[in-house]
């Protein structure tokens, strides 16, 4: 083991979730392993942080597993500031029920909960696995992060930097390899389900089934569907960088110019 000794797991599938439960098992062999997560799924929840409701928390496991009734990003923030005593060196989130592919990282709470780590200035890996057959094979992807994870302790990461890491469904020996990658494109077919309660008042369901992916050499997507490993860098200074001379242009004083 090198420097990083103390890891903090949490996630946006809820405490019960198996992938989280793997990594426990998992890093545990080789580091000091606390969880905060959620009390319960707070999938698709984004950066989203409770401002004007309390947080509570449920001692799981003395000093060591926490469950929150918040975000997921709740979760990490509450642990980074006080719930975990120890000084964390790195934070894993996941393992994700599903692929965070492409544009999936701007709505998923395990990419987001990884972020707020990084506004913490700790090192951040997100783990996600493909669930679309059976069995989910857990263990794979929970060797996989905590491998990343010894990685970085080796070689460091830039500041500012999240690791992605989605896994193919697979037994370890069936990985045919791990590939450094962009985002790739996810399509879905999002609709809105309208319906009345038995009072007439009008709700809504949102429903978006996944519909195809472009399998863009270098991207992520292309390299889970062909059975590898995708680790994807991000940074969440957005900027369009290349953009800004070409606004610039647009005199935008003369909209406070009488």
């Amino acid at each position: 083991m090198g420097t990083m000794k103390n890891v903090l797991l949490s996630n946006d599938d809820g405490i019960e979730s198996r992938g989280i439960w793997a990594l426990k098992e998992h890093f545990e062999e080789h580091f000091n392993v606390f969880v905060v997560a959620p009390d319960r799924e707070r999938s698709a929840t984004g950066h989203s942080i409770s401002l004007h409701d309390p947080i509570r928390l449920k001692v799981v496991e003395e000093d060591r597993v926490f469950a929150v009734n918040g975000t997921p990003v709740d979760a990490v923030h509450l642990a980074l500031h006080g719930v975990v005593k120890e000084k964390i060196d790195v934070v894993v989130t996941g393992i994700n029920m599903g692929l965070n592919l492409g544009t999936d990282v701007f709505y998923s709470g395990t990419i987001s909960a990884a972020s707020q780590a990084k506004v913490l200035s700790i090192p951040a890996v997100a783990v996600s696995i493909d669930v679309s057959s059976r069995p989910v094979h857990y263990e794979t992807a929970a060797y996989v992060a905590r491998r990343v994870v010894e990685k970085i302790d080796e070689k460091k990461v830039e500041s500012g930097i999240i690791l992605s890491v989605n896994v193919p469904n697979l037994e370890i020996h069936e990985i045919e390899g791990i590939e450094i990658t962009r985002l790739g494109k996810r399509f879905y077919n999002d609709r809105l389900i309208e319906r009345e309660d038995p009072k007439r008042n009008k709700y809504y369901w949102i429903e978006g089934a996944h519909a195809h992916d472009i399998l863009d050499e270098g991207t992520d997507v292309k390299a889970v569907h062909e059975r590898r490993v995708s680790i994807t860098p991000l940074r969440f200074d957005i900027t369009a960088g290349d953009y800004i001379d070409t606004l610039k242009q647009w005199n935008f004083n003369d909209l406070i110019e009488e």
